[in-house]
């Protein structure tokens, strides 16, 4: 088949290159040749009609009619570049009005030259030369008008390529593409698991051969069926017990974070009894425990951000959506902030926009969870400065959405972490020896809950000038959640 084909799209095709190559040299060389005589022509008449009508500004000199005359005549023509008007004197020819700008002498260009007498004659007297006309032709036009004419010769020889195309199309399928329709048609049952029925030859050409070879592979098929039916049915009992175990160890995960959660909840309120009491005990004991109820809720906060990274790679987070007004919810914050800012020698700058005094649908908790991950990470990493929040209104588009911007001066992210940092574990210095830690969670989750209620959250940083977080949230995310398709626990309060 391979031969076949190869034969007559090489004889079809090599006749069509040499036609359409000796063609489009030979209509080339007739525009050229067309275009050059006009140009010629064009000039010589121009020289003349100049010199006809320069006699009578010479004879009179008067010079400035000349050279308007010979303005006016230079638009006439488009192809003009530099027109000169010389008058014979008694030592040497003198210029008396031009046009343009002259070419170079040394280099010409892409102009034309042709030169006019301009002559008197009197009465029973030889002709008597009054002075030259020279006038300068552009062929840049002419250069256009071949370029054209060379695409639309490049059109046409595409266009045969096509009709060629089309004729090597049904002489091909005549003697290539039936008979292959015809091997196509048995693989196709091979392929659908019909291997009973033979394939014969209907050619003794490469395409017979063909034939023969599918049917030896049909028998080998065949045989090999049965064998790939029995791993696959192994696979497959293979792949449920994995399915399983994996379920079974989300399950355990889930539990475990339930039961690690129990006994730091206990801790927690025994510590808070034990700093509340009026007697607490020794200076250091108050320093003791105020340092183990800050690593009991930073392990919760831990616990609580690998629960929800389970629970949102399970696809099973659940949400309450209920009605909550931005500005009192970022009010409330704003104490606890500005004393953690201050505990850095940290200025911190709310500023909250009026659009924002409305109730909006959201999940109240997460909401709050993903401005302290975002907030606290940047006191966290800025050593000095300030930490600044804005919130507000976005202006137009659908859904109407809310924009909480959070700066810092801390140490920057460089380009390369900027979206390394919103994945699970991960932290901008991952080193042993690194200033921050954390588990690097809390980003991962804030963006999470924020693309969950129909937001985002986007950032951009220099490094050693500071970051800044974009957090965007729709101001009713009922609707977005409806539009999901996958099965979450969702309720609207």
């Amino acid at each position: 088949m391979k031969k076949l084909s190869n034969r007559i799209r090489t004889g079809v095709l090599a006749s069509l290159v040499v036609t359409s190559i000796v063609t489009i040299a030979l209509v080339l060389r007739s525009e050229r040749k067309i275009l050059w005589e006009d140009l010629n022509h064009n000039g010589e008449t121009l020289s003349q009609t100049l010199a006809a009508g320069c006699v009578e500004p010479l004879l009179s000199n008067n010079f400035p009619e000349l050279e308007t005359f010979v303005e006016e005549a230079s638009k006439d023509s488009a192809h003009v570049c530099y027109i000169k008007v010389t008058q014979n004197g008694d030592d040497r020819n003198a210029l008396v009005a031009s046009y343009g700008e002259e070419p170079a002498q040394e280099d010409p260009g892409n102009a034309q030259y042709f030169k006019a007498l301009v002559q008197i004659k009197d009465q029973g007297g030889p002709k008597a030369t009054l002075g030259y006309v020279e006038v300068w032709l552009s062929t840049e036009r002419l250069e256009k008008l071949l370029e054209a004419s060379t695409w639309r010769l490049l059109l046409g020889a595409a266009l045969t390529f096509v009709l060629l195309a089309v004729v090597l199309g049904k002489v091909l399928r005549r003697s290539v593409l039936d008979p292959v329709g015809d091997l196509s048609i048995h693989a196709s049952r091979i392929g659908s698991g019909d291997l009973e029925s033979p394939i014969e030859p209907t050619t003794e050409d490469e395409l017979g051969n063909l034939a023969l070879t599918m049917d030896k592979m049909r028998n080998n098929l065949k045989e090999s069926y049965a064998k790939v039916a029995r791993e696959m049915k192994e696979k497959t009992e293979a792949l449920l017990v994995a399915q399983q175990a994996d379920k079974v160890k989300s399950q355990f995960l889930a539990n475990m974070s339930h039961e690690i959660r129990t006994p730091i909840n206990g801790v927690l309120g025994c510590l808070e009894l034990a700093l509340s009491s009026e007697e607490p005990g020794a200076a250091g004991n108050e320093e003791f425990l105020a340092e183990a109820k800050t690593c009991a809720g930073s392990l919760l906060t831990l616990v609580e951000d690998i629960l929800d990274i389970a629970r949102i790679e399970s696809r099973s987070m659940s949400f309450e959506l209920s009605p909550i007004n931005p500005l009192a919810a970022l009010s409330k914050l704003e104490g606890q902030w500005r004393e953690r800012a201050s505990r850095k020698g940290l200025d911190l700058d709310l500023h909250l926009r009026p659009e924002l005094d409305l109730m909006v649908y959201t999940a109240p908790a997460e909401f709050q969870r993903l401005l302290e991950n975002v907030v606290d990470n940047a006191i966290k990493f800025t050593d000095q400065g300030r930490v600044g929040i804005e919130a507000g209104g976005s202006e137009g588009g659908e859904p109407a959405m809310m924009t909480i911007r959070v700066c810092d001066t801390g140490v920057g992210i460089p380009p390369e972490k900027l979206e390394e940092i919103f994945l699970p574990f991960t932290q901008n210095d991952i080193s042993s020896t690194r200033k921050f830690g954390g588990a690097g969670l809390g980003l991962s989750v804030s963006r999470q809950f924020a693309r969950l209620l129909g937001g985002d959250i986007s950032v951009s940083s220099q490094v050693d000038e500071g970051s800044t977080f974009t957090i965007s949230l729709p101001l009713d995310s009922r609707q977005y959640r409806q539009d999901q398709p996958v099965a979450r626990s969702v309720t609207t309060g």
